[in-house]
């Protein structure tokens, strides 16, 4: 116990101490504009050597570490930038479970000649948490927030004729450590990239680009230049500022002589007329500042790209260029399963093209500055960006403590220095989840001082905002509240004057996203709401070996037989650690950027296209109108360059076809008229319109499938009901069993409930009990939810007790009533039951009804309900024609559309209920077991290779990680559960005629299997 006390204690000295007076002083350290420029840089990333120590004390055998000539041959490498963790160096820890760390990192660099009578400046993009820089056994400089970026001169420090070596002394204990952490991993070790640029006498110190734009849309250019010196003679230095459009053209030039009793210079201009950014129209200008010295020689460069915009709060509207604008968001995090947090430029590339193609608009840092190539490609591809201050509220309690403000403005200042010109970052926000105290109040002031042209606002859980929304500080332009009921959004829109953004909603956990429909239409329906950002883009994930999670199966994706995809998750944790119940598998993306079926659900509920017709009405044999209304969600552009493809379907066969430009206006509706003669009859009186409309480059961008209602109603029991009689062959009616044979088929029901069914060769193709569906199996969100509320039956899947069985010949076949109960595991009170009718026709239709209830002591919640079949487990395909493809429940609809289907039972997105079914089939390769449900709802779920099916008489959401499934009723509301289920077989000798018109052939179906496992439903 005294060796853990004095670790604390020297833990606490060395952060606040040492680490605390470097964070405070920075702020009055010189400044450097970061030269970014590829020429003019020398990268320091590449394999370095590293020893890294538990603990925050550094071993007597190391204490020559620093020197030259130290050996560290025998010490492990690393890429840098990279984590510890996901190079193997260290088990991998999470939120504030991290434990005090030390990495003793060394490499070497030589002098480079051309750095005479230059300043050598090193930076550092980013390191977890903190750390101590070195050159040549020389201390120069110390830095603690992760995220930020840090500079230091190291010329004095330098060898021009031998090797130069760096060492960077890294620990998880710097002052504020626990503002780094979030409810995500904690990987430590140098992230981000290291660079050395030099820089003459004089130099920029700070360059601030702005922009307001007039009414009648000319824009008012203001450039502030901040220069610094290393000497204070008179030096003839000059700078020079251009901006250029996309062509070249010189827009604004401006000149001035850099006098020694000057270092701001401000430069205004006015461009009539200019190209204006937006997430919709990212325009940009490339801003030039030079330094030139007296002999004309350009000494320093600046270029970046910048955008001309502005933004103001008007009333409850967020206004860029003086339009409202509708904020469809996603909380990002930067990571990555193998990279860890050293993301390389090609991944977030790729992963902002996929962010884009979802329709997002608009991305929250969660919760800290990102790497700066982030921002840049966000001014470039259009995103309107919230920057997110670095203070979690892991480190809440710092809140209240004075010593802490120096570090808190030392991160608002870093983070907007670097990221102040770009046309993206469009929000401060500050923190996470924080308490509004003194001391935050000083920091927004701080922030709004530095930077009044962007709002600012509090990201804050549900207790603090709704204090906060009634009386917000003056500081704050937006009020910022996470997963809010609909009440307390009632709440919150009647008490606040400040518009409102969710900048954490609708929390998927899993495959569960059940509210975010609801919450996004409550969103467009509210005029004082923004927008908001669902949490989250995807799983915060890292790559371990499987032994860690071998308790926790349900937990995130296994790669291969010995690599995980982990979301920690972890439902127990050793003694003195806290993070229980954590699980970071929340994104609408696996962790490796895999779509889930969630990231379809965003792209169709934020698409800024949408089609708001539901059906139509027509008439055969003769030529009918169409009307589509169509809207555009869009701020800025109209749709002109985007058309309607549009098809009119009998099933999979083309009646009709045809194109339609679209001219909208931003944020206008519009009746688009579609004129087809139909013909005179359709198979099964089954019409849709399917619509693909496509923008400018040919790319669809939204869909969807529009019945068409006819005189005579779409009815495939009709046609299952009237297949062709087969020969009967045999029928027996016994206390036992019910058995009918004919030609093509045989079916039996025993009185312990099995049911067994042959094709025309005898071959079984089911041999089912009369199972009964309860639930669901057990998943990551139903695993969390019930720690509170246990209520979910285990097994989901019921066996049954057939307490009476009747049968009798028929005319045509025979009928079977079966008195039955399924018990819920243990439990003699509780339990369901009813009667199950079964009549089986000799044209091989088995028609299923059944009528239950459960019993008066039964409690707890149905997640699914229907009786349900095993096929045998030759049957690997699920084919239908309804919604599809991805599971159709409350709460998640509108990702899907109507048309045919088909899944193999090892794919990732099999297992789930798809609804409004017409009609469907089970298949191997030359056989199909047709079905038919009275309501639409067909479950399958591959168990143990094999298919099983239900006809779903109760279907819940699957809720997300703070709300229970929707539609879920007590048992005492539970008045009678029923349903229908048709089956029929389609035997190679004897195939059902229509079957050609909608299924067959019977093409074979390659399993989506990116993982050997996965917590897909």
């Amino acid at each position: 116990m005294k060796k853990i006390f004095l670790l604390l204690v020297l833990a606490s000295f060395w952060a606040n101490v040492v680490a605390g007076t470097s964070i405070k002083t920075l702020m009055d350290m010189p400044h450097f504009y970061p030269v970014r420029e590829r020429l003019f840089t020398q990268s320091l990333n590449g394999t370095w050597k590293i020893k890294i120590i538990k603990g925050l004390e550094i071993p007597t055998d190391y204490h020559r570490w620093k020197d030259n000539d130290y050996d560290d041959k025998k010490w492990d490498n690393i890429i840098v930038p990279g984590n510890w963790e996901t190079q193997g160096l260290k088990f991998p820890e999470y939120g504030k479970d991290l434990e005090p760390y030390t990495g003793l990192y060394r490499t070497t660099f030589k002098y480079n000649p051309t750095w005479e009578k230059k300043h050598v400046i090193l930076r550092f993009d980013g390191i977890y948490y903190g750390y101590k820089c070195f050159i040549n056994g020389n201390k120069v400089g110390e830095w603690g927030s992760a995220t930020n970026l840090c500079q230091f001169n190291i010329t004095p420090f330098l060898h021009k004729n031998k090797e130069n070596v760096l060492c960077v002394q890294v620990n998880t204990r710097p002052m504020g450590w626990l503002f780094d952490t979030n409810d995500c991993w904690s990987l430590g070790g140098i992230t981000r990239d290291v660079e050395l640029f030099t820089l003459d006498d004089v130099y920029l110190e700070d360059v601030t680009f702005t922009s307001n734009i007039t009414p009648n849309l000319d824009a008012l250019i203001h450039i502030r230049v901040n220069t610094g010196r290393f000497k204070q003679e008179n030096n003839d230095y000059k700078l020079n500022v251009s901006l250029t459009d996309t062509q070249n053209n010189h827009v604004l030039n401006f000149s001035q002589n850099i006098k020694k009793d000057s270092s701001v210079f401000n430069f205004r201009g006015e461009i009539k007329n200019p190209q204006l950014w937006t997430a919709e129209t990212p325009n940009l200008y490339r801003l030039e500042v030079c330094v030139v010295d007296a002999k004309g020689y350009v000494v320093q460069r600046s270029n970046e790209n910048v955008g001309i915009r502005d933004i103001h709060i008007d009333g409850f509207n967020l206004k860029i260029n003086h339009k409202p604008v509708l904020l469809r968001g996603v909380c990002l995090n930067e990571i990555d399963p193998k990279l860890g947090r050293a993301l390389t430029y090609k991944e977030r590339r790729q992963q902002l093209e996929m962010i884009k193609a979802a329709n997002i608009n608009f991305i929250r840092t969660a919760h800290y500055p990102f790497n700066h190539e982030f921002y840049e490609l966000c001014d470039e591809m259009g995103f309107y960006v919230c920057n997110e201050i670095p203070f979690g509220s892991r480190g809440a309690a710092y809140l209240k403590q004075e010593e802490y403000l120096p570090n808190l403005k030392a991160r608002a200042d870093a983070t907007l220095r670097r990221d102040k010109n770009h046309p993206s970052v469009i929000i401060w926000s500050l923190g996470n989840e924080n308490p509004y105290t003194p001391i935050v109040e000083e920091l927004l002031k701080f922030v709004k001082e530095k930077d009044p042209s962007r709002p600012r606002g509090l990201p804050q859980k549900v207790s603090d905002f709704m204090n906060f929304a009634s009386n917000p500080s003056e500081n704050v332009d937006v009020i910022m509240g996470h997963y809010l009921s609909d009440t307390r959004i009632d709440q919150a829109i009647k008490m606040t004057k400040k518009p409102i953004i969710h900048t954490e909603y609708a929390h998927s956990l899993g495959l569960a996203f059940g509210d975010f429909e609801a919450k996004y239409d409550r969103i467009l329906r509210e005029e004082k709401v923004i927008g908001g950002s669902i949490w989250c883009w995807s799983d915060q994930t890292i790559m371990t070996l499987g032994d860690t999670q071998k308790n926790h199966i349900l937990k995130s994706v296994w790669a291969d037989s010995l690599r995980f995809i982990d979301s920690y998750g972890r439902s127990e944790v050793p003694e003195g650690k806290s993070e229980i119940w954590k699980e970071a598998a929340d994104g609408i993306v696996y962790g490796d950027g895999y779509p889930q079926e969630d990231y379809f659900q965003v792209r169709k509920v934020y698409s800024p296209i949408v089609v708001k017709t539901k059906k139509l009405n027509g008439k055969l044999g003769v030529a009918n109108d169409f009307n589509i209304e169509v809207e555009n969600r869009f701020d800025f552009i109209s749709l002109n360059g985007y058309k309607i493809k549009w098809k009119i379907c009998n099933v999979k066969k083309i009646v009709e076809r045809g194109e339609v430009w679209l001219h909208i206006p931003p944020r206008k509706y519009a009746t688009i008229p579609l004129r087809s003669t139909l013909p005179d009859s359709v198979d099964f009186n089954d019409l849709m319109l399917c619509l693909e409309i496509t923008d400018s480059f040919e790319k669809a961008v939204y869909e969807k499938n529009i019945p068409i209602l006819l005189d005579n109603k779409k009815d495939y029991y009709s046609f299952i009901k009237s297949l062709p009689r087969a020969q009967l062959i045999q029928s027996e009616i016994s206390k036992t069993k019910a058995y009918i044979q004919t030609e093509n088929s045989s079916f039996s029901i025993s009185n312990k409930g099995i049911v067994t069914i042959t094709d025309s060769k005898r071959k079984v193709i089911i041999k089912s009990p009369l199972f009964l569906r309860v639930g669901r199996p057990l998943t990551i969100t139903l695993d969390y939810l019930t720690q509170k509320d246990k209520y979910f039956w285990e097994p989901y899947i019921l066996e049954p007790i057939v307490e009476k069985f009747k049968g009798r010949k028929t005319q045509n076949g025979i009928q079977v009533k079966l008195y039955c109960r399924w018990h819920r595991n243990g439990q003699k009170k509780q339990y369901v039951s009813g009667i199950v009718n079964i009549s089986v026709s000799d044209n091989g239709v088995i028609q299923s009804d059944y009528c239950l209830t459960p019993s008066s002591g039964a409690d707890g919640y149905f997640l699914e309900c229907g009786l349900t079949l095993k096929l045998d487990s030759i049957f690997d395909t699920f084919r239908w024609l309804g919604e599809g493809p991805f599971t159709y429940t409350p709460g998640k609809t509108m990702y899907n559309k109507r048309n045919c289907w088909a899944l193999h039972k090892n794919d990732l997105r099999f297992i789930g209920n798809r609804g409004l079914v017409d009609i469907a089939v089970a298949t191997d390769k030359q056989r199909g077991i047709g079905l038919w449900s009275d309501n639409g709802n067909i479950g399958v779920e591959n168990i143990n290779g094999s298919i099983y099916i239900s006809q779903n008489a109760i279907v819940t959401g699957y809720g997300s990680k703070f709300t229970a499934p929707q539609k879920r009723k007590t048992m005492d509301n539970l008045k009678e559960i029923k349903g229908t289920l048709l089956l029929f077989i389609d035997d190679p000798m004897y195939p059902i005629s229509f079957w050609e018109s909608i299924f067959k052939p019977y093409q074979t179906i390659v399993p989506e299997q990116p993982y050997m496992k996965s917590y897909g439903w």
